[in-house]
């Protein structure tokens, strides 16, 4: 039997997570901020027991963090960080003498950062005598609008002895995707040697094979729960589909014009290191919102011909730049479209890597940090380097492992990636899309963009299956300042519980070439929660009405099975925050056909699986049940509710109905409708909404009444404070529940407005 709730289709798996948590839209571009500012080269100071640095270098090859203090220093600004880890990172580089540290600032201090920053990467790059080549290379990716990792160059002292000239760069965690695409709960990857994305089998064990006692595809978010399914359901993709059928399938599970651009970043810039080259150096995040992968590089700093394989990077066909079998790869460039879109890119980026504005940055950031590289005694351990070696790296090679200077491999990478670019005329397109429905309403953003301005963009749409309507988006809500890509947002309004929305994007360029996303269309179906499981009942706040096995009287949530069919339990999330959705796991076990299932929310998940680590307000929070990670905790039910009274339990007046009420005689295990529980009685004066269905937007009461109205997914939509009408000019059509103070619940239809 199958134990996942198979209750959408898949052409909505990726859009239903955004229905009830905090999302932000758009794709972000944070600016460097007071860290990563590089108009001036800042200080970083350690200060660490000098037996503790001592066992450091012992045993370079621990990951054990020493607890130290940390000070940065930008003009005339000093900021000091108390008990922060101090430890070596990388993998070669712990051999070298000048070493490669990371900074964690919440290892010893939970919640502590700095500046939102909880891990720093101090980078020896002692690979590149030229010490730019990362940060070059995150300002190619930054430069075609990816999400890349901000750096600049730092002094670091440990104990007040300079350890020379190092790259401070971003690391890659759940703050850094939240800062990107607005959402940190989804699966995320760190890919190593050898993970290649080749298929090893049906199951999602295969994926979590070891390699040097370490996972090649490593769980980072999420790693409690385990769940592989998202990412054996990526290269499943890949591996089953060609041409057409896998434009389809890929579009859905991976940003593929995103990648489009990361590919041809790669090959410019010789990137060896990272998938294409050495199946190694990237994570896999799969974003909430949009259901799709998000394949983010990280360090970069074998780049710009630095070669260790003998092979000539500057002069590497770029349409068979890979090496082995490399399917995401080989597979993208079958497809004509995108080879078209990836040769634009690398057209795009041999004319900025040849640029004088961009070798004028690179005359910047040589001339900042010149006088620190003299007097930079670790810069000459490792490989012989002298200080004319630096002034040199930038239009002259070294010898050994650096046959070209940084200039000198740019010139000669654009002259033969151009010789070898097909003619073409790449189609406009759509790189970044996000579809966000809620009740009532879809909001869109999408980032459109071309090789000429002029294009323009359009959003198709048709409900229940009527005609389609073509709405013309003009004026974008933003420009990036730095590629150019521009965003537009769009709201599909007033749309009822009951209905089917189609809809895709389409972008057109001056000579009348289009391009549609997604290939076909996306399918939005109301109402967004459709069962089989819902939150039934509950209690906040249990003094002395039932006890669990160990004679506690705790809070307590009852889910109910609306369906025929068993379902299991395994794959569902119980959480009391929208945002973190993954907080509890529910038992390995089968809920029956139209059974109930109770679950403890007592903080004591050692007292058995039916104990969650939370507990529940009486004066009001949420629930929130969830599928699993590698579907994105895609939202299954949820209410938002307020006061509580003791003892007394809310729930469906109907299980599974759309109506809440309070229960004098909870019925956990039961149905709410189960003969001897009566309703807790109201008051003597019965509470009266008129005119019901609502049409102009007032609603009456026959009394003065105080109290919230929420819609059907139990969210707040508005307090009512000693008040007879209320005016409801922007509620959607649709059912609606008022709940008064003295806790009587009416539900109420609005018709129009």
């Amino acid at each position: 039997m199958n134990k996942t709730i198979q209750r959408i289709s898949v052409t909505l798996m990726f859009l239903l997570v955004g229905i009830s948590m905090r999302v932000d839209g758009q794709l972000r571009h944070p600016e460097p901020g007071f860290v990563y500012n590089d108009t001036e080269l800042p200080r970083i100071d350690i200060t660490i027991v000098q037996s503790k640095l001592d066992s450091l270098y012992a045993d370079p090859w621990s990951d054990q963090e020493y607890k130290s203090q940390f000070r940065f220093t930008r003009n005339d600004t000093i900021e000091v960080v108390l008990d922060i880890g101090f430890r070596f990172r990388g993998n070669t580089s712990r051999d070298k003498d000048k070493k490669s540290f990371r900074v964690s600032f919440n290892t010893f201090i939970q919640g502590q950062d700095f500046y939102g920053i909880e891990e720093m990467n101090l980078n020896a790059e002692t690979n590149d005598p030229s010490l730019i080549r990362s940060k070059l290379s995150w300002t190619l990716f930054r430069y075609l609008g990816v999400p890349s990792l901000r750096s600049n160059h730092v002094l670091l002292y440990i104990n007040n002895i300079f350890y020379g000239v190092y790259i401070n760069t971003e690391h890659v965690d759940e703050n850094y995707v939240r800062s990107r695409f607005g959402n940190n709960d989804g699966n995320l990857y760190k890919c190593l040697w050898p993970a290649d994305l080749t298929y090893l089998g049906d199951h999602q064990d295969a994926y979590k094979f070891l390699n040097n006692d370490r996972r090649a595809y490593r769980l980072l978010i999420n790693e409690e729960w385990d769940d592989y399914e998202d990412l054996a359901g990526l290269i499943d993709t890949l591996t089953q589909y060609e041409g057409t059928a896998l434009r389809k399938g890929l579009e859905r599970v991976l940003n593929v014009q995103q990648y489009l651009k990361i590919m041809a970043v790669d090959v410019m810039t010789g990137n060896w290191d990272g998938y294409m080259g050495n199946k190694n150096n990237y994570y896999l995040y799969r974003d909430q919102v949009t259901g799709r992968f998000e394949y983010i590089p990280y360090d970069l700093d074998n780049t710009f011909g630095i070669d260790w394989l003998g092979i000539d990077w500057s002069n590497r066909s770029i349409y068979n730049w890979h090496r082995d079998e490399r399917p995401l790869y080989v597979k993208i460039l079958q497809v004509e479209e995108y080879k078209e879109q990836f040769t634009w890119y690398i057209k795009e980026l041999a004319a900025f890597m040849t640029s004088n504005t961009l070798n004028q940055e690179m005359v910047r950031w040589k001339n900042q940090i010149s006088t620190a590289v003299s007097q930079d005694t670790f810069y000459l351990k490792d490989w012989g380097y002298v200080y004319t070696d630096f002034e040199n790296a930038y239009t002259t090679g070294w010898g050994g492992h650096i046959p070209y200077g940084v200039q000198e491999y740019s010139g000669l990478r654009a002259t033969s990636a151009l010789a070898e670019c097909i003619p073409t005329d790449a189609s406009p397109l759509i790189s970044h899309a996000r579809i966000s429905p809620s009740p009532g309403r879809i909001d869109l953003d999408w980032t459109a963009e071309d090789n000429d301005p002029g294009f323009s963009t359009t959003l198709h749409y048709r409900i229940d299956g009527a005609e389609w309507v073509s709405v013309p988006v003009g004026t974008p809500t933003e420009t990036d300042p730095v590629s150019g890509t521009q965003t537009y947002t769009y709201s599909i309004l007033s749309l009822t519980d009951e209905t089917s929305v189609d809809l895709d994007l389409t972008v057109m360029d001056q000579g009348g070439q289009e391009t549609r996303y997604p290939f076909d269309y996306f399918t939005v179906s109301f109402p967004l929660i459709d069962g089989p499981l819902y939150i039934n009942e509950f209690m906040a706040s249990n003094s002395d009405y039932k006890m669990d096995e160990f004679w506690e009287y705790d809070d307590w949530v009852e889910i109910y099975n609306s369906s025929n069919a068993q379902v299991w339990l395994g794959d569902i999330y119980l959480s009391d925050n929208m945002g973190a959705p993954g907080r509890y796991r529910l038992p390995d076990t089968f809920i029956e056909p139209e059974g109930f299932y109770t679950v403890w929310l007592d903080s004591n998940p050692e007292q058995g699986p039916n104990h969650a680590p939370f507990k529940i307000k009486k004066a009001g929070e949420e629930l929130r049940l969830s599928q699993r990670p590698a579907y994105g905790f895609s939202l299954i039910d949820s209410i938002t509710f307020g006061q509580q009274e003791t003892d007394i339990s809310f729930g469906r007046s109907i299980d599974g109905g759309t109506e809440w009420i309070a229960f004098s005689g909870p019925t956990p295990g039961y149905s709410n409708l189960s003969t001897g529980w009566n309703e807790k009685p109201m008051d003597d004066h019965t509470l009266i909404l008129y005119p019901n269905p609502v049409y102009d937007g007032v609603l009456i009461f026959n009394r003065r009444v105080s109290g919230s109205i929420y819609n059907l997914m139990g969210n707040r939509l508005m307090e009512i404070v000693d008040a007879e009408q209320v005016l409801l000019p922007s509620f959607a059509p649709g059912i609606y529940i008022f709940r008064s103070d003295r806790g009587e619940s009416k539900p109420f239809t609005v018709v129009g407005n």
